[in-house]
């Protein structure tokens, strides 16, 4: 007889005769019911399973817990299903939705949908650490100063008018302070109430024996009472002063008011001549670059062939000096 090819079950030959075709069909019907027998039967819910490795050996069970019959899935995963081929996968994360984010490692990106490592938070908590928090300063005008190396503090804010000065022996080296209404001249004014002669061809030193003022010293009216000079703290520019009476001469002789620097003369102004015995007044103002010591005179030089006598009348010999600045 022959058979299938897989199971084996019986089934007529081509020569058998029409009358054997039932009793064929009978047994190749039995062959088939006795293989799948294990198909049979079986309760609502329950799945076949493989009973043994032989053919067609099935058993009906019912499914144990946790047999996948079906993935759900929830936001941010997307997919899933009940039948064939499942597929899953995450959605991306916004700022308006839960999903899946890129990580970066900056502290200057503005992106909104990557997300920070720990090293970028580190790095930024660094950054946060090292700045100067705005609590340090509580009120309109407070100032932040340093105290020392990677040190700083609160300066409280001053009161109208006052102005940020250095103060050593300050925590902060500064400190606010009212400044001085005015500042305080310094300088002097003197004068002669005596006549003074120059005699002819000779340079002569002009001197001074009476103060109107003097705030520092410039001048002293016994020793070296020609000079002006310079006292400690007060080197700097000063704006130098002088006028004088003096005899008139003749447009034929010549008369020089000489300025001397520490003896050496820096400038020399040729007096007019009035002739005769008239009386002339000389007037003479400099900017002068002075350093400490330093002394300035006036002299005078004159070849009318005669004696002149300065300082007439008496008292109108006068002379200042003015700090300034440095």
């Amino acid at each position: 007889m022959a058979t299938t090819t897989n199971f084996g079950w019986t089934t007529p030959n081509d020569t058998d005769l029409v009358k054997d075709g039932a009793s064929a069909i009978r047994t190749l019907g039995s062959a088939i019911d006795t293989s799948f027998v294990d198909l049979k039967g079986g309760t609502t819910g329950q799945v076949l399973s493989k009973a043994t490795n032989t053919d067609l050996d099935y058993t009906w069970v019912t499914p144990q817990v946790g047999d996948i019959t079906a993935v759900n899935v929830t936001s941010p995963i997307t997919g899933g299903g009940t039948t064939g081929d499942v597929t899953i996968a995450i959605q991306d994360g916004t700022t308006t939705q839960k999903g899946a984010v890129q990580l970066t490692d900056s502290t200057a990106s503005t992106s909104t949908t990557t997300a920070a490592t720990p090293n970028s938070v580190k790095s930024a908590y660094d950054l946060a650490n090292a700045a100067i928090a705005k609590s340090l300063v509580d009120a309109k005008g407070d100032i932040i100063a340093a105290t020392a190396d990677n040190t700083v503090a609160r300066v409280a804010v001053g009161t109208d008018g006052q102005v940020l000065t250095a103060d050593a022996a300050s925590s902060a080296g500064v400190k606010w302070s009212t400044p001085s209404s005015t500042s305080s001249f310094v300088g002097a004014a003197i004068y002669n109430n005596t006549a003074l002669s120059a005699s002819n061809s000779t340079t002569t030193t002009m001197t001074f024996n009476l103060e109107l003022y003097d705030t520092n010293s410039f001048h002293d009216n016994s020793t070296n009472n020609s000079r002006f000079t310079i006292p400690s703290g007060k080197a700097g520019y000063y704006e130098v002063n002088y006028n004088t009476v003096y005899q008139g001469y003749s447009s034929a002789a010549t008369l020089f008011f000489l300025i001397f620097k520490n003896g050496s003369q820096v400038v020399n102004n040729k007096a007019a001549a009035a002739g005769g015995s008239g009386e002339q007044n000389f007037m003479y103002s400099r900017i002068m670059n002075l350093a400490v010591g330093d002394y300035v005179e006036l002299k005078v030089w004159q070849n009318s062939g005669v004696t002149r006598e300065f300082y007439v009348p008496d008292g109108q010999a006068q002379a200042s000096i003015k700090y300034l600045g440095a």
